[in-house]
């Protein structure tokens, strides 16, 4: 077939951007496959973060990209989809922001053209008023779409019956393996004697980090061997966060990392970890989740949204979004012999990998 891919790819950072790179490495070995990315996605005075780019160098691969506020670039990615003629156009949905992007694209290409959506979220983590008339302009352009857990179909059966499926989030290809977990600890001078959570990734309010503090200082009553590492970039303001820290006394058992994370690294720190804790708010599905499915880490996690489909407590540690709920399932996770988890883990891993996911992919939108 002949397709294009729409959506941020490296060097643009972010678990879209991974997850559109790997997905086109994986249609280019069976697809004519071109793809249409961004310069940027948000201007900078918006954007929380130091830099939207990463260091990630992409495959020998050309990519059209605009400017997303500049109407003129729409039009020039219009003479390039009429140049290129795809039979079929995959647009990655995240963001009620971009929705208007990626239909703008969809309505004003050729109506031969099948327009399938791949949906990550329907709606966004930190809600604003005009999400969901966005986010319906976005589905009304689209022919098929594609759902990275039932949860999120759900969510968009109550608005529309379009030609739909529902997959999975596939664990990343990183080809990476873990380190000595005591050799990665003592190199950031960290106690091999403790038990370690890892809350990994960005952080945002829906990450549930507030709450997370507050559990430990209920976990480190009963056992004082209990640390947490945060490693990610604050979105939101980290003086909040240590001023939360200082009033529970609890210092002593935090190690903060404010940065992004760049793949390479990502090995390093889940080397360190005995479980990666995720008490999200709200959730639909989790490329945290995938990595730790990845590095076969169990989890402690509230499962929020689709993150259910996945985990159980067969596999992980579910915990209610309260203080109580969450510092027992600490508790319990390290004073339990885990290894019926793990084998757990490592069956479910094959069963969500990148070429399932997208023989699936190619199958539907044939």
């Amino acid at each position: 077939m002949n397709i294009l891919l729409i959506g941020p790819l490296p060097p643009l950072r972010g678990g879209i951007s991974d997850f559109n790179y790997e997905l086109l490495k994986d249609l280019v070995k069976t697809q004519n496959v071109q793809a249409l990315s961004f310069h940027y996605l948000y201007p900078k005075f918006l954007f929380p973060g130091k830099s939207q780019l990463s260091k990630k160098v992409t495959i020998d691969f050309k990519i059209k990209k605009i400017n997303p506020y500049n109407p003129l670039d729409y039009i020039n990615a219009l003479n390039h989809i009429r140049k290129i003629k795809p039979e079929k156009i995959i647009s990655t949905h995240w963001n009620p922001i971009f929705s208007i992007s990626f239909a703008i694209l969809n309505y004003l290409s050729s109506n031969s053209i099948e327009k399938i959506g791949i949906l990550h979220n329907v709606k966004s983590h930190e809600p604003l008023f005009l999400d969901n008339l966005f986010f319906r302009f976005y589905l009304n352009s689209l022919n098929k779409a594609v759902f990275l857990s039932n949860f999120t179909k759900k969510q968009v059966d109550n608005l529309t019956k379009i030609n739909s499926l529902s997959l999975f989030h596939p664990f990343p290809k990183l080809n990476q393996k873990l380190i000595n977990r005591n050799d990665a600890l003592l190199e950031r001078k960290l106690d091999p004697e403790k038990k370690y959570l890892l809350h990994f990734g960005i952080i945002r309010k829906y990450k549930g980090l507030e709450i997370l503090l507050k559990s430990l200082k209920k976990a480190l009553e009963k056992n004082k061997l209990i640390h947490l590492i945060i490693a990610g970039e604050f979105y939101e303001n980290i003086k909040k966060y240590q001023k939360l820290i200082d009033e529970l006394d609890i210092q002593n058992n935090i190690t903060i990392e404010n940065s992004f994370i760049h793949e390479s690294d990502f090995f390093k720190w889940f080397s360190m970890a005995d479980f990666i804790i995720q008490t999200n708010t709200s959730a639909t599905q989790s490329g945290i989740t995938a990595l730790s499915i990845y590095f076969e880490k169990i989890m402690i996690t509230t499962a929020s949204g689709g993150i259910r489909e996945t985990l159980n407590e067969k596999n992980s540690f579910i915990c209610q979004k309260n203080t109580d709920s969450i510092s027992l399932k600490i508790l319990e996770a390290c004073e339990s012999n885990n290894e019926k988890k793990t084998y757990e883990l490592k069956k479910l891993k094959k069963s969500l990998n990148w070429d399932r996911f997208s023989n699936n992919l190619i199958n539907f939108i044939k």
